[in-house]
Order: C-alpha cells, then sequence, then structure tokens
C-alpha cells in the first residue's frame, strides 16, 4: 500500500502532464501532497481491514460469519465515506463527490480509473487469489459496477498479489492479458508521446502495468510512470502498488510516506503495517480498548498469585465477568508467577479467561523469562483448548512495575515467536491496550521488529 500512496504523493505534481514527460524530476516538492488517491486506498484498507478481524483471512460467502458480500460493501461504504467527510477537498471527481455526501449511496456505473487505485490493499489482505479479486471486486462495485471498473481493480490487485508471491513479469504479463484482456504489447516509449490526461480503467491500467513491466526498481517504475503523464498520480498510484509487491519499498521512501500524511490516515497505513506482518496463518492486532471488551474466544487477565481478583485490570475482568469467576478461581488454588490457568468467561463476551501471574519487575534478568513465559504458557493453554481468538493486556506493566517499553518487546518477541513454532495454529492476537500512550509503544516496538527483520 506504501507504493499507491507515494504513486500518489510523487505524482501529484506532474498531473495533466505538467512534468514534461520526463524521468528526470525531484521525487518530492514543495507541491508534492497525498489526494483523493490516498485517502481512498486507506479507507478500503480500512474496510477490509476490518472484514479480517471479523471473520479470518478466507471470509467464505456463506457459514458462521455471515459476511455476505452485502456486509463487505456495507464496510466499504462506511469507511469511504467517513474519509471523503474527513478530507472534502482531496479532489475526487464530482460525481463520486457526490456520491460522497449521499445517506443511500448507490453504485453509478463508473468505469474511472479510482477502481484500480484504491484497491491495493486486497492483493495483501488474502491469502489466496480468488479471494484478492473477490475483495478488489467488492471494493469496486460500491461505485464502479461497470464491467471496466469492476476489471480495472481486480487487475491491478490480480498484478500485486502475483507480484508479492514471487512470480515473474512475464507470468504476471500473461496472467494479466488472458484473464483480462488487456493489450500489454505497446512500450512506454510508443504510449509516452500520444498519452494524455484520461481518467478510465481502460487508458489508465494498461499503461501502469506497462509501467511497472519496464521499470528495472521501485524508484524507477514511479519514474516511469510519472513520464508518461496525463492523470499520472492515478496511474504511479497503480504502478507504484504493483511495484511494491514486486520489489519492495525502500525504508526511507516509507517514512518519506509517513511523513506525508495526517495522524488518522498515517495510523490506518501503521495499522495496516502490522496486518502485513502476518505469520503463516495467524496474526496480530493492537488497539486501544476496553480487554473486558474484547470480541474474542478468550481474554488473559493479569492475574496475581491467589487468582482471588485484585486491581487493575484483574479487579475489571472479575467485576465484568460477575461472581461466579471467583467462584472457579477458588477451585485453581492458586497460580505460579509465569504460569497460566483457564476458566470460563461467564458475564464476558469472551468463552474463557486464561490468568497468568506477571512478575513484580525487580530488573533481574529473571523478570524477562518470567514475563515471556506468561505470554507463552497463555498461548499454549489457549491452543490445548481450540481457542483462536485470544486478547493479552499489558501484563506486569501496572503496579507490578515493569517498563512499558522494555515489557513489549518481550511480549511481541513471545508471540512472535510463539507463531513461527505454530504457523498454521490460525491464532488470532488482540493486544488491548489501556491507552492510546500504550499503543503507541506497542505500534513502535513492532515496526521495529518487522522492520529489523527479526520475524
Amino acid at each position: 500500500m506504501y507504493g499507491a500512496i507515494l504513486g500518489d504523493i510523487i505524482g501529484s505534481p506532474y498531473e495533466f502532464d505538467q512534468g514534461g514527460k520526463t524521468k528526470n524530476f525531484p521525487l518530492f516538492s514543495k507541491d508534492s501532497t497525498f489526494t483523493d488517491d490516498s485517502v481512498m486506498t486507506l479507507a478500503v484498507a480500512e474496510a477490509l481491514m476490518n472484514t479480517v478481524e471479523a471473520c479470518g483471512r478466507h471470509f467464505a460467502q456463506t457459514g458462521s460469519t455471515g459476511l455476505t458480500d452485502e456486509v463487505v460493501k456495507e464496510n466499504v461504504v462506511y469507511a469511504m465515506q467517513k474519509y471523503g467527510a474527513r478530507y472534502p477537498d482531496a479532489g475526487y471527481g464530482a460525481r463520486f463527490s457526490q456520491w460522497l455526501r449521499e445517506k443511500d449511496p448507490r453504485p453509478y456505473g463508473s468505469f474511472g480509473n479510482g477502481s484500480a487505485m484504491r484497491v491495493s490493499s486486497a492483493a495483501w489482505l488474502f491469502d489466496a487469489l480468488d479471494e484478492v479479486r473477490r475483495a478488489a471486486r467488492l471494493s469496486a462495485v460500491v461505485t464502479h459496477n461497470h464491467p471496466e471498473g469492476i476489471k480495472g481493480a481486480e487487475a491491478t490487485a490480480s498484478a500485486i498479489f502475483l507480484a508479492r508471491t514471487g512470480h515473474s513479469k512475464a507470468e504476471i504479463r500473461d496472467y494479466i492479458k488472458k484473464q483480462f484482456g488487456y493489450a500489454l504489447d505497446r512500450t512506454c516509449d510508443e504510449i509516452r508521446p500520444v498519452y494524455h490526461h484520461v481518467e478510465s480503467c481502460m487508458e489508465t491500467v494498461p499503461e501502469a502495468i506497462t509501467a511497472f513491466l519496464e521499470g528495472e526498481s521501485f524508484e524507477d517504475v514511479i519514474r516511469t510512470a510519472v513520464s508518461l503523464g496525463g492523470d499520472c498520480d492515478t496511474l504511479t498510484a497503480i504502478a507504484g502498488s504493483i511495484a511494491e509487491g514486486f520489489y519492495g519499498v525502500p525504508d526511507a521512501l516509507k517514512e518519506k510516506c509517513r511523513q506525508y500524511l495526517p495522524d488518522d490516515l498515517r495510523a490506518v497505513l501503521r495499522r495496516f503495517d502490522t496486518f502485513r506482518a502476518l505469520t503463516g496463518k495467524n496474526h496480530i492486532v493492537i488497539r486501544t480498548m476496553d480487554i473486558t471488551q474484547a470480541d474474542v474466544e478468550c481474554i488473559v487477565n493479569a492475574a496475581n498469585n491467589s487468582l482471588l481478583g485484585g486491581g487493575g485490570v484483574d479487579g475489571a475482568i472479575h467485576r465484568a465477568a460477575g461472581p461466579d469467576l471467583l467462584k472457579e478461581c477458588r477451585t485453581l488454588h492458586g497460580c505460579k508467577t509465569g504460569e497460566a490457568k483457564i476458566t470460563g468467561g461467564y458475564r464476558l463476551k469472551a468463552k474463557y479467561v486464561i490468568h497468568t501471574v506477571g512478575p513484580v519487575y525487580s530488573g533481574a534478568a529473571e523478570d524477562a523469562k518470567l514475563l515471556r513465559s506468561c505470554y507463552w504458557n497463555s498461548l499454549e493453554l489457549a491452543r490445548a483448548h481450540g481457542i483462536h481468538s485470544i486478547a493479552f493486556p499489558a501484563i506486569s506493566t501496572g503496579v507490578y512495575g515493569y517498563p512499558l517499553r522494555a515489557a513489549t518487546e518481550i511480549t511481541l518477541k513471545a508471540v512472535t515467536d510463539w507463531m513461527k513454532v505454530y504457523p498454521d495454529a490460525g491464532m488470532s492476537v488482540l493486544f488491548a491496550c489501556f491507552d492510546d500512550r500504550t499503543a503507541d509503544v506497542y505500534h513502535e516496538v513492532w515496526e521495529k521488529l518487522i522492520q529489523g527483520g527479526k520475524r
């Protein structure tokens, strides 16, 4: 998704052939900015991430999740209108701008390139090409229900997915030509002299794919796309999104991308980074929330050795679960530090509570070992009971005094190490952070962990 946003930002000053149709230009200037392409890319990402959280990475059309096509489309519409209202002057087309304000928004037969520029997250959030294409289609049809609008979205998402899953450029070209009928035989040198500002999928997506096919690096794809001219912020967003899948994005450009976004859009991108760093069939979510309200199978209680309740999250969980939780805890006869025991959830949304006892911080090396054991043993207990979604508080960081950043580093390393051992466990781990400060630290440590290649 960085590729799409960077393509938008870098291409924005050169729209309407203002770049001289050359590859020699500054990547960033005083006129560089994010536009509607970035806003809607992030809106669709939020909608699809909410879908993933609700039902996992395989979202069948029928089944216990109830996530039919209509539900997914409702998520997309809600997110697009939400961010459209926050950024009303981002450069939307007239008809789409009207759609953003409608109380009962309906598709309007568009085949514009907007369906393709906003679709990149679909290619990263799902594991199979048919699921990627379905997500792309659903993200498009809420506005762009013309067959060409849908085709543009599916073709772009397919190219990104194939790129990120190790396919060659020849294989990507062949798939797009056979599946979608796009002519990809012209070179950029042949396209450039006659290309002009046009906003249809039919005259943007093939050109963007061609720029990707000819580019020799992520940056070269970006420069090649901009050099074609026309609606080059959108064209470059599409080309950049495919290039990211094939080449990756340099860390310096990722940081530059984040700097251009306001806080709320940057938060969506940061959340997306978490989703991208999946381990096998497991995934991790970081959120500021009340853990007693977590919609998971099991929540973890940062208990004391007696298991008979206490302050902080321990007391909150006991209050929310009701007196029957304490009755069951009395039968467990306490718990040693670093170990874990399981009970029912009673009045909680969660069916189970896993109680684990974190260390009182002393600065000794043993503290880290015991804290790691809390997470590892809790996950082992969850797996033994067939649990696939679990929420953790920040164990030992309250009255037990463990420094938050140090505890978070241990926490995330422990959980990701466990996921490496059990890549097919299908475990969804939610870190339910007490406040935004805690969530920020989790995100910062997580980003450092995944960027450092430690997973």
